[in-house]
């Protein structure tokens, strides 16, 4: 804990967020180490560019069929403990959103969706 406050003394949120693209690519890996069927996706504020300081990177994770709360649970902490493993910084404001392939259309039509591995 106490090396994570002296990082987060000397980086500002908004310089964090400012290398939201390597850190999805963290979580890409991730994901595709856990489960490569997973399609993984950035939404919001980073892909439209309009970070703020407040701001966190969404990251869809698409799975063939709409999980369960129980599956979504387990899932998220499996990617987010493979990617700390693989040097995801734990203060990295990443929102992971996992969804089924239907629910994919929704945030097709309401905002800007990027493959991560196009990133």
């Amino acid at each position: 804990m106490k090396k994570v406050e002296r990082v987060m003394d000397k980086v500002t949120p908004l310089q964090i967020l400012m290398g939201w693209k390597k850190h999805v690519k963290i979580v890409y890996r991730a994901v595709k180490a856990i489960d490569p069927k997973v399609e993984v996706y950035v939404t919001g504020g980073a892909v439209e560019n309009r970070l703020t300081a407040r701001s966190d990177v969404d990251v869809l994770l698409v799975l063939p069929h709409m999980p369960t709360f129980n599956e979504a649970v387990e899932l998220r902490t499996r990617i987010l403990e493979k990617a700390e493993s693989l040097g995801l910084p734990l203060y990295t404001p990443i929102e992971l959103h996992i969804i089924g392939k239907e629910e994919l259309r929704k945030y097709i039509e309401k905002s800007k969706i990027v493959p991560a591995d196009k990133l």
